[in-house]
This record gives structure tokens, sequence and C-alpha cells, in this order.
């Protein structure tokens, strides 16, 4: 196993993994790691908006930037799971490819960031999905999940799906993508029972809640900046470092 890389996935799509990812990124350069980051497949990214893509902004952060090409083998136009996307495209998605070029990011680094597309059912060949691209590269998994109502049974689906295909899960981080549930005060009680019954029910710690950003919308390079300062961020950075040095 390759203790110096870890995948981050999602509960389901649009729960913060790049904006998570991101300050997650900062927060380990800021303590000394030197980062890499991995985005095997991305779909919706035009040719002439690649700048509007997670994998721009993601490279964006690190110094030199590395080509797009690295960091994401396969860069799909249209905002389908990336085996529809492929198929539109005439493309199959190489799995030992990934693999491949993961391996010759790590040697880069001294840890290495692994974002996925959607959650781990999303299916990538005829036959493979997220999980099974998750088992092959053989690296922990860190869930990002989120505080509004449904995120319990998401989060606990997710970590039965992991232990059952024998994924060692590192963590989970509870992030707020959205203003609208932290508004009323039946809302905050809702989130907090959320975020109780995630930690007593989930067998690796919990990180969060990283409350929602408006910086992250208008500004998306500086929020992740401000957000790398949240100490569950930092905390979460900290627990990652230190498990990568026990185990290797």
């Amino acid at each position: 196993m390759l203790n110096s890389a870890i995948f981050i996935t999602g509960t389901d799509t649009n729960v913060g993994k790049t904006t998570m990812t991101g300050a997650l990124l900062l927060a380990l350069q800021q303590q000394g790691q030197s980062v890499g980051m991995f985005k095997p497949v991305e779909t919706g990214v035009a040719a002439e908006h690649r700048e509007q893509s997670d994998t721009e902004r993601m490279r964006l952060l690190l110094s030199p930037p590395p080509s797009f090409d690295s960091v994401c083998l396969y860069a799909f136009p249209q905002p389908l799971a990336p085996l529809a996307a492929a198929r539109a495209t005439g493309t199959t998605i190489d799995l030992s490819l990934i693999r491949s070029q993961m391996d010759k990011l790590a040697q880069q680094h001294s840890f290495l960031l692994i974002e996925g597309a959607g959650g781990l059912f999303t299916p990538l060949t005829p036959t493979d999905t997220i999980r099974d691209c998750i088992k092959l590269l053989d690296v922990p998994c860190l869930i990002v999940g989120r505080t509004s109502l449904g995120g319990i049974n998401h989060c606990l689906l997710t970590m039965e799906a992991l232990q059952h295909a024998g994924i060692p899960l590192s963590g989970i981080i509870l992030n707020e993508p959205s203003s609208q549930y932290s508004k009323t005060s039946m809302g905050q009680q809702q989130q907090q029972s959320t975020i109780e019954l995630i930690q007593e029910w989930s067998s690796v710690p919990v990180f969060g809640p990283i409350g929602f950003s408006q910086t992250v919308g208008r500004n998306w390079q500086e929020g992740v900046k401000q957000l790398a300062e949240d100490s569950e961020i930092q905390r979460l950075a900290t627990h990652l470092s230190e498990r990568g040095t026990e185990i290797a």
C-alpha cells in the first residue's frame, strides 16, 4: 500500500470534494509536505473553458503548476458520468494507465492527493467503478460528507462500501457546501445531530464541520487559502501526515 497517498471520495456529487482537497493540499504544504495532486478523470471540461475546471483550479495551487495533462488523464467535455462521457468521445478509460501515472506522481512528492469523480459507485468502464479504481491504486481513502439532511445515510453507506471492498478508511471530513441549512435553529439542530451520529457510528476520526464559505464562491483560490487555516483542516492534515509516517 502506498501510504504517502490518499484517495478523496465524496458521499455524492457537489459535496465539496475539490474545495476540501484544495484546502487540505495547502494545509499539508504548510506542515512541510511536498504535495502533489492527481484527478484521473474529470467530466464537463470544455476545451474553451478549461480554466473553469477543477483540475485547473487545483494545479494552480502548486508551484510550479504541473501540466494539466499530467494531473488529469481523462478530461471529457460532456458533464456526464465518466463512462457515459468516455463513450461519447469513443474513449475507453484504462485503470492500469491511471495506476502507472499515480506511481509516477507519488515518486515526485512526499504526499499525493488523488481526487475522485462523484461517489464510489460512479462507473468508469463497463465493469469498473471508482471503488474498483481505489482498490487497484491500493491507497487509503478519505470521505468528504455533508452535514445536511441525508448526510448520515450517505456517509454510512460509503463507509460500508469501502469496508466491504477491504479499502482502509483514514477519516471523514464533514463539509457545509451550502448556507441554506444553517440559517434556522431547526437547521442548526439537524446539522449538529448529523455530526454527532456520524461520529458515534464511525470507526475512524471525523473532522469538521467546515462551515460554508461565501469566499469560495466568489474567488475559489482565495477561499481555499482561508479554509486551509481552519483548525479542523489543519488537524486533518496532521492526522494524515502522522498516519503516513506511522505505517510507512
